[in-house]
């Protein structure tokens, strides 16, 4: 466990969030569906449309988390930025709705993107103290 990086545990945060989010989504598409089928077609189109908003950020954050481990590794701070920003975009998204694996997703999406910001802001703290 000693070899565990900041980045690689924002790469797991990230996936598992990614992941809560979308079955956060097929949560609401279920009470969607539901509502549909109680013939409460406002409900069912709050729902449906939330569901689709959280299968596309559950997409983006898991889009993102495998980039920041990948294809951006030289650069965290673009793969923090985007997973702290899709978590507030799913927070807005749920309020604070009942929807509870899509809030806790939401809060792995932001653990992750912390975590994927800690060694450039590291770097940069060091850079700064060593210039003054």
């Amino acid at each position: 466990m000693e070899n565990l990086t900041e980045r690689w545990l924002g790469h797991l945060f990230g996936l598992i969030g990614g992941a809560l989010i979308i079955v956060g989504g097929v949560v609401a598409a279920a009470f969607g569906f539901a509502d549909l089928i109680l013939g409460h077609a406002f409900g069912a189109m709050g729902a449906l449309g939330e569901a689709v908003v959280l299968a596309v950020v559950g997409a983006l954050v898991l889009l993102f988390a495998y980039l920041g481990e990948h294809e951006w590794r030289d650069k965290p701070v673009v793969s923090g930025v985007l997973l702290v920003l899709l978590a507030v975009i799913s927070w807005a998204v749920l309020g604070l709705g009942v929807n509870v694996p899509a809030l806790v997703g939401g809060i792995f999406a932001i653990v992750a993107g912390a975590l994927y910001l800690i060694e450039p802001s590291a770097k940069a703290f060091h850079e700064v103290a060593s210039t003054a």
